[in-house]
């Protein structure tokens, strides 16, 4: 949405008696302001069939703008740069071939694990926009199941590192199995009804799977380049190849950069539609092809690139905190220094960088920290911010795409294994890599329900009135409220919940 002129800014103040936002100049009295509030200026477009467009001052910020564009070319650069080592790799490997190289018990498994992943991506999809409910509940149980058989297959391979690999899977398996038996009751309701109503709701026209094919097209690309490269190291030999673990360790970087932004630019894309049939009732001007092209080509893009790297920062060190605590018992002595010290710098890194504000990123135009920022102080204001923070449909997305990875996994490991039974080298990098690509192609294509349910809690927060909203939440809060009055008071940490992002 094009922005026009420039106007006076608002803040975050209060919330009005019909749910609206306090701007800069209002006559309606306000009630007192949260004691969790935090004062945020607002400097923001707003699409209205009623009133129109409101111009106001751009709310991206130089240094936001300028953060944004700098990632953009880094990705891009980055991008040539990962095509460059391929070709260089290629060229090794086929004019120097190391001659213990078996190309069945590599490339082929590598290639089938990114068909497999593809096929078990559409079935969660298909899954969660058809039977929220036995989604939901099929990726509770399926992780573990699916986290142990490949499991099996490591273990085989015999070595020290297959053995610790195995152990770490173990111990995840476990945990999913434990969090299956905790994520029952109002919970799994609430997620059920969530993910049913935001994607009901949303109304996205038949044409938004588009957005989903051309990312898959350009995943199948990126991945054809990264397979054979990943392939070439283990086929080349002579010289330059004896930093094997830094060119492995460049391609994996680079993939998980890569895969969160697509996967990212699906949830913006998708976002900016589903927010505005939920907050305005009616079909975003422009449709799938502006929602396509805005986010492409403009300076979202951009956004998207800091942000993809940024989230998944942020959720590595709250689940640091988190295993923290589960690993110390709760000492405090322990926890003073570790797990608080990164408490605090995960709910600050929260508050400026987390997924929700992608929806603002592609609904309103903002700059990611900016949008990162209002969106997160929205639901403090509300008073759901814990609510949202443990909401099961994020770990629905993680634990299916855990579930696809470990398909994908076991279906190459095992191909690799049986092709290799002597040396049984391969068998465990190809695992892993499998692995990898199983979980990113799932997340990436699992990112439309998401960005509807993240659409839904945003429009929520603006303006817990809309009645395109219903009553899910309110309902779900009463149902909390009325739970905790029959149970012992305890402490409520919000790192007890898995955050996914």
């Amino acid at each position: 949405m094009a922005r026009q002129g420039a106007g006076a800014g608002g803040e975050i103040t209060a919330a009005f008696p019909g749910g609206g936002i306090a701007g800069s100049s209002t006559g309606t009295a306000t009630p007192a302001a949260s004691p969790y509030q935090v004062a945020v200026e607002i400097e923001e477009q707003m699409y209205s069939p009623a009133f129109g467009n409101i111009a106001v001052r751009d709310s991206r910020g130089c240094c936001s703008g300028f953060t944004a564009g700098v990632t953009k070319v880094l990705f891009i650069v980055h991008l040539l740069a990962f095509i460059a080592l391929t070709i260089f790799l290629g060229v090794k490997a086929s004019s120097h071939q190391s001659p213990a190289y078996k190309p069945f018990s590599n490339f082929i498994p590598l290639v089938s694990s990114v068909i497999v992943s593809t096929i078990a991506a559409c079935f969660w999809i298909i899954l969660a926009v058809t039977n929220s409910p036995k989604a939901i509940k099929t990726s509770l149980w399926s992780a573990p199941i699916f986290a142990l058989a490949c499991d099996v297959v490591i273990l085989l391979v015999g070595d020290g590192a297959a053995f610790g690999i195995g152990v770490l899977i173990v111990v995840f398996a476990v945990a999913a199995a434990l969090y299956s038996c905790w994520a029952t009751g109002p919970r799994l309701r609430h997620a059920s009804a969530l993910l049913s109503t935001s994607v009901s709701r949303a109304h996205l026209p038949p044409t938004t799977s588009f957005i989903v094919i051309f990312v898959l097209l350009a995943t199948f690309g990126y991945m054809a380049f990264w397979t054979a490269a990943i392939s070439c190291i283990a086929a080349a030999d002579g010289h330059f190849m004896n930093y094997q673990m830094a060119y492995v360790a460049a391609l994996l970087v680079s993939m998980a950069w890569t895969m969160q932004v697509l996967r990212y630019f699906v949830y913006v894309a998708v976002a900016k539609l589903a927010y505005a049939r939920l907050v305005y009732g009616v079909r975003m001007p422009g449709g799938v092809v502006e929602a396509f092209c805005g986010t492409i080509m403009g300076p979202a893009f951009g956004d998207i690139c800091m942000g993809a790297m940024a989230v998944p920062v942020n959720s590595a060190v709250r689940g640091f905190a988190r295993a923290t605590k589960t690993a110390t018992g709760g000492n405090d002595e322990f926890i003073c220094s570790g797990k608080g010290c990164c408490l605090v710098v995960s709910e600050k890194m929260l508050g400026r960088a987390n997924r929700w504000g992608f929806v603002h990123v592609g609904a309103r135009g903002k700059a990611f920290c900016v949008a990162s920022r209002d969106v997160w102080s929205l639901f403090v204001l509300r008073g759901i911010a814990k609510l949202v923070d443990s909401d099961l449909t994020g770990s629905f997305c993680f634990l299916s795409s855990v579930t696809a990875g470990a398909l994908a996994s076991l279906v190459a490991g095992s191909w690799a294994l049986a092709m290799d039974r002597d040396q049984k080298k391969l068998a465990l990098p190809v695992a892993i890599y499998a692995f990898l690509i199983g979980y990113y192609m799932c997340r990436m294509m699992i990112a439309w329900p998401q960005a509807c349910v993240a659409a839904y809690h945003v429009a929520y927060a603006e303006n817990p009135q809309n009645p395109q909203l219903g009553t899910l939440i309110p309902d779900h809060l009463r149902e909390l409220e009325a739970l905790s009055a029959d149970l012992p008071p305890r402490v409520v940490d919000s790192s007890d919940y898995i955050d996914d992002s």
